[in-house]
């Protein structure tokens, strides 16, 4: 009879066992792309790994909030751009109605326009929004509650972007709210006043400009660094398949050894216990 315990048996088993479990892991390893399944394969890389992983995490969602924040500034331009154009509106009516050649019911008439203007100034001023925040109004004034974009992993202010650069466009804040262009006199007054407004909102504009410009640079240095990233945590998780496949070639040619060893041992045995047989 073969001795399961004896010493050359043992050993043999525990071989083919070892050697069966890296093929197991070989396997793994190639069907799943990664080579660090379980962070006792390797602690240190591991958790340098997963550090890895979190910090990508982190900033793909900082991605998204420059985005987000990208588009809140697309509104609060689109709606800057509007409010210039009434603006304009407003000014071409003033010097139409400063002409001396207008009688007093012609002035009336654009003085209508000009009213209708001022109060779709401040219509749009107080209803645009974005995801429910008012954008025109002066809540994002600089010195209004601070609106920040988060635009990275830590919490310090070199990882948030201020939007606070707008004013309230309402026609009191850009003194055009007593405009009146009914009499030669108001209409000269009202081209110098629609004069200074407009300058105020296209250097408002000017500002959402840079902030939007800044957003855009921030979310491709953003990806950038993703990508980064992304590229070193590969390289230290992800299979080698060429090497891997490899690693499973020499594996399965231990395996086979093994299992030959194996057999031959038994073979031995089998001879020698009938060999103690017929002796005895």
């Amino acid at each position: 009879m073969v001795d399961p315990i004896s010493g050359t048996f043992s050993q043999l088993l525990n071989t083919i066992n070892r050697n069966r479990s890296g093929l197991q892991n070989s396997l793994e390893r190639i069907a799943s792309g990664r080579k660090l399944n379980r962070a006792g394969t390797d602690p240190a890389a591991s958790a340098l790994s997963a550090q890895l992983q979190s910090d990508i995490s982190a900033l793909t969602q900082s991605v998204k909030n420059v985005e987000s924040g990208t588009n809140f500034v697309r509104t609060a331009d689109g709606g800057l751009a509007g409010i210039a154009d009434l603006v304009n509106r407003g000014r071409e009516l003033a010097i139409q109605s400063s002409n001396g050649t207008l009688n007093d019911s012609q002035r009336q008439t654009l003085n209508q326009e000009f009213g209708q203007i001022q109060s779709e100034i401040d219509r749009l001023t107080g209803s645009l929004q974005f995801n429910g925040r008012n954008l025109l109004d002066g809540s994002l004034g600089q010195n209004a509650d601070p609106v920040n974009i988060q635009a990275g992993i830590g919490s310090g202010p070199d990882n948030q972007i201020s939007l606070n650069v707008v004013e309230s466009t309402s026609t009191e804040s850009l003194e055009i709210a007593d405009a009146d262009i009914s009499t030669t006199q108001g209409a000269l007054q009202a081209i110098d006043s629609f004069e200074r407004a407009s300058q105020t909102l296209n250097a408002a504009r000017g500002q959402v400009g840079a902030i939007g410009n800044r957003l855009v640079s921030t979310a491709n240095s953003l990806n950038i660094q993703i990508e980064n990233l992304t590229r070193s945590e590969s390289g230290l998780a992800d299979t080698d398949l060429a090497e891997e496949v490899s690693n499973l070639q020499q594996g399965l040619l231990r395996f086979e050894t093994s299992i030959r060893a194996l057999s031959s041992q038994l073979q031995n045995e089998q001879a020698r216990s009938r060999l103690l047989d017929f002796t005895i």
